[in-house]
């Protein structure tokens, strides 16, 4: 069946307005740069893009957009992880360099616009925004006297010198090969401007140590003997007032400084003793010195590191950020990169593990609240969205759990299950016999730590739809794991039947095997598929994976699917299950892939008030065949929809009025297109509602429409949260830099 683009039974002129969700904040901001005038601050993320502050709208503003970003990256999923690291020239404040992709980006306009110019060899480079190392650095640094000349240090492609704006690029020769920590990072900085000097370039090759260069960068050598004490690794170093560097190293848990040519470990020094340090911040005004562990705990210095002192914290919600923050006021502070901030004295700016937070430090202060300064950051990673009839949309994430969603444009109050820091709300289900029911499969992702208050994983229920949550009242043990285990059920993939509130079907990840229940968890049963090899019967490989593959049929009673791409051990099991009643006995009723590498984030739907009508796409993004699939007979037979293609995900919303048929909303491309895209007559055309709404360059991880609102659709983000797109009379313009909306044309 071949994809139209027509405009069939739908409005001849339609205009979308699209906005973020307000959530705010949720991820870790690892890493912060600015000139030394405060005028172009940056922040990096480790999931998606980093961001600007605006100091004219008072909030930070995304940098990586179909706006700004070259036209290579246009593209779906064209920048869909975070940002390796990130600089502003310290002698142009107009002039940002960002490594992404595995390229370097230059912006000379304050980042309205970047271009890429490393095509050449050596690139793509090897280097990961996400990885165990992302709080290290810096790995970027421009000279403080010609924003030409930059320094940048990678984990796998050595130590690259550009002398014309990151245009060309030559790996700095005569460095021995790191014998570090694998995906460790080189570190780099340049000292800061001194009247009358050129400024030493400074780079620590992991397990090797720290070497200089008196030559811009062109040769390195040695700080230091190699007979004399240094550090072999560091995690973050700075310069302080008086030429002193001043540096932290997690792997030997030991905090250095550099000054009058020799290398001095203060670890044992009074008041302070190793720990998992992070970061160090040195005032350039009074001289004071913070070392902060990772979970935010500070010791201070006022005499040069001969002596430490405590000093707590706490941290609250800023007044105009997310009320939700508040929950990290807890004794373990999520803490990447301090330091000072160069123009507001005695302020310290933490790059932390929910948004970006300001504490100001007085001249020996016992005492650092951090007030969150957020604002214009979503950088939680969308799981689910799901909005019932008569019902505010609520709103799944990992770490923060689910956001009920009364004002689409308000920060968000509070988050349930719990507010547990930390929660992940992988799925939500919803029933048409009562639409204030709501399920989830909620788990905590730390499944080396933190169980003993009894909560690491919520499943449950709620009957006010995400207001309040009841947890089950037990927990099965499925075969291969141990009823001590508190991950044994969790994650996974969760429905409920669509006349039965109380009877639900559980796909666990780790492909441990489905069970469901009749009471809404008091008892559960496993399901047991025929010719299954125990133990690991289930297939949902990853906890990571936006896979849902069990879903409810939206009409007819006690009917369930279950799609098996036939993994390990269970080949004999791939294709399309269902049960009709509730769970007890399935058969098989189609004995193949739907669609090819369907192992990973597939997605199965049931479409609203039609019996037995499902889609279906493996939501990958390479391969022979990325057609979307239907079926109209309950999986018996498919469909595929020819040109309607590399479908993230699929949803249903209201009907066009005048139909019964519910929209269909798809992130993916028609005719080679790619687009958000909205179907009213079943699939046989479609219109754009979108290109690439706010300019995001994120891969989708989930769409929903919304049953009350005709035209509306909630899109979620593999690193930016959510955005929401309806009809609107807004007035059509190019998207720019820091926009708050955006208006288009449907066509």
């Amino acid at each position: 069946m071949a994809a139209s683009t027509a405009a069939s039974a739908q409005s001849a002129r339609e205009l979308y307005q699209w906005k973020p969700v307000a959530i705010g904040g949720g991820g870790f901001i690892t890493g912060y740069a600015s000139d030394p005038a405060g005028r172009t601050r940056v922040v990096r993320t480790d999931v998606y893009g980093a961001y600007l502050w605006d100091a004219d709208q008072d909030r930070w503003v995304q940098l990586v957009t179909a706006a700004t970003m070259p036209e290579e990256n246009r593209r779906q999923n064209g920048v869909a992880e975070g940002v390796y690291e990130v600089a502003v020239a310290p002698s142009d404040p107009n002039r940002i360099l960002m490594v992404a992709k595995g390229h370097v980006y230059r912006s000379n306009d304050r980042g309205k616009s970047f271009v890429r110019e490393t095509s050449g060899e050596g690139f793509p480079l090897a280097v990961d925004p996400n990885s165990a190392f992302r709080l290290y650095g810096p790995s970027l640094a421009v000279s403080p006297s010609s924003p030409d000349l930059v320094l940048l240090g990678t984990p796998k492609n050595g130590l690259l010198r550009s002398d014309d704006g990151g245009v060309t690029w030559t790996q700095v020769k005569g460095l021995a090969t790191a014998p570090g920590p694998a995906g460790m990072p080189i570190l780099t900085w340049f000292e800061p401007a001194r009247a009358g000097a050129a400024a030493l370039a400074w780079a620590m090759l992991p397990g090797q140590g720290m070497v200089v260069s008196k030559d811009g960068g062109r040769s390195f050598a040695p700080l230091v003997g190699a007979d004399k004490p240094q550090p072999k690794t560091l995690k973050n170093g700075q310069f302080g007032p008086d030429g002193a560097f001043w540096a932290v190293d997690q792997e030997t848990q030991s905090v250095w400084r550099f000054a009058a040519g020799a290398w001095t470990d203060l670890s044992q020094r009074p008041g302070m003793s190793r720990g998992r340090f992070a970061t160090v911040a040195v005032n350039p005004r009074g001289g004071e010195v913070y070392v902060f562990d990772e979970g935010g705990k500070a010791l201070r210095s006022a005499d040069g590191g001969a002596s430490w002192r405590a000093v707590a914290h706490a941290s609250q919600a800023g007044p105009k950020d997310p009320p939700w923050l508040r929950v990290t006021n807890q004794s373990y502070f999520a803490t990447g990169r301090v330091l000072f901030d160069p123009a507001q004295p005695n302020r310290l700016i933490n790059a932390a593990g929910t948004g970006v937070y300001v504490a100001d430090a007085e001249p020996n202060a016992s005492r650092l609240t951090w007030v969150s300064q957020t604002r214009g950051i979503e950088e939680l990673v969308a799981n689910d969205v799901v909005q019932a009839p008569g019902q505010a949309p609520v709103f799944a994430a990992w770490d923060f759990g689910a956001h009920v969603k009364e004002n689409l444009d308000a920060f968000s109050t509070r988050y349930g299950p719990k507010e547990r820091v930390l929660i992940a709300a992988q799925q939500l289900a919803w029933s048409t016999s009562n639409p204030a029911f709501l399920a989830t499969n909620a788990s905590d992702t730390r499944m080396n730590c933190c169980w003993q208050d009894g909560d690491a994983v919520l499943a449950g229920y709620s009957l006010d739809f995400g207001k309040t949550w009841r947890k089950f009242p037990t927990l099965p043990t499925p075969p291969g794991t141990k009823p001590d285990d508190p991950w044994r059920m969790s994650f996974g993939s969760i429905a409920v039947s669509a006349n039965d509130t109380s009877n639900l079907v559980w796909e666990p990840s780790f492909n441990r095997a489905p069970f469901y229940t009749k009471d809404r968890g008091a008892t559960w049963a496993q399901v047991v598929l025929p010719g299954g090899k125990p133990p690991f019967t289930g297939s949902h490989s990853q906890y990571y994976f936006p896979r849902k593959t069990v879903t409810a049929d939206r009409v007819l009673p006690g009917v369930f699917y279950y799609y098996h791409s036939g993994m390990g051990e269970n080949a004999a099991l791939r294709g399309l299950w269902r049960t009709q009643d509730g769970g007890a006995s399935w058969s098989r009723v189609f004995d193949r892939e739907i669609a090819p590498d369907s192992q990973y984030s597939a997605k199965l739907r049931a479409a609203p008030g039609k019996a037995g009508r499902l889609f279906f796409t493996s939501g990958t993004s390479e391969g022979a065949d990325l057609r979307l699939r239907r079926s109209d007979d309950g999986g018996a037979s498919w469909t595929a929809l020819d040109g309607v293609e590399q479908v993230d995900d699929i949803g249903f919303g209201k009907p066009a009025p005048g139909s019964d048929e519910p929209a269909i909303y798809i992130s993916g491309r028609v005719r080679g297109r790619y687009g958000i895209w909205r179907s009213t007559d079943n699939a046989a055309s479609w219109r754009s509602v979108a290109g690439f709404p706010l300019g995001t360059l994120d891969q989708v991880t989930v769409i929903e429409g919304d049953k009350d609102v005709f035209g509306r659709v909630y899109v979620g983000y593999k690193g930016s949260g959510w955005l929401y797109g309806q009809p609107s009379s807004c007035n059509e313009e190019p998207l720019r830099l820091g926009a708050r909306s955006q208006c288009v044309a449907a066509e």
